[in-house]
C-alpha cells in the first residue's frame, strides 16, 4: 500500500507540471512573441561567460542531492551509484526517457532522437561521475 501511495503521488506531482504546461502551451509563446517585439536578443555566445558561472547552479544542486542520497546509493558501489545518480538526474530534467520519446513521436528519425539525446544523457553522466568521485575523494581524504 505504501508504495502505491508513493506512486500516487508521483502521478500528481508531475501531472501538476503538465497541467501547467498544457494551460499555457497556447498563448504564452505567443504572449512571449509580441511583448519581444522590437527587442533585439543577444546570441548566445555573447553571454557565455555569465552561462558557465550560473552553471555551478547545477553542479551545487548535484552535490547537495549526492550528499543526501550518499548512504543509501552508495551500497551498490561507487560506480554503479555514479550511474544510478547520472539516471536520476537526467530523469528530473524529463531527458532520460521523456525527452527521447517525445523526439520520436513528433517525427524525428529513432537515429535523430538517440544523437540529440545521447549528448544531454552525457552531460548528466560526466557530471554525475565528477560529483560521486569527487565527492568520495574528498570524504576519503578527509578520513586520513
Amino acid at each position: 500500500m505504501k508504495i502505491f501511495l508513493i506512486f500516487v503521488i508521483a502521478i500528481v506531482a508531475s501531472m501538476s507540471s503538465f497541467v501547467v504546461h498544457i494551460a499555457t502551451v497556447d498563448w504564452l509563446p505567443v504572449w512571449i512573441g509580441n511583448q519581444m517585439q522590437g527587442i533585439n536578443i543577444q546570441p548566445s555566445w555573447s553571454v557565455r561567460y555569465v552561462a558557465a558561472v550560473t552553471s555551478v547552479e547545477y553542479g551545487l544542486a548535484g552535490i547537495v542531492l549526492y550528499s543526501l542520497a550518499r548512504e543509501k546509493l552508495l551500497v551498490f558501489g561507487t560506480f554503479k551509484t555514479a550511474i544510478i545518480f547520472s539516471i536520476l538526474l537526467a530523469s528530473i530534467h524529463g531527458a532520460f526517457v521523456r525527452q527521447p520519446l517525445m523526439d520520436y513521436l513528433v517525427g524525428n528519425p529513432m537515429h535523430v532522437a538517440l544523437v540529440q539525446n545521447a549528448f544531454k544523457w552525457l552531460i548528466w553522466l560526466i557530471m554525475s561521475f565528477v560529483i560521486v568521485y569527487g565527492y568520495e575523494f574528498i570524504v576519503k581524504r578527509n578520513r586520513c
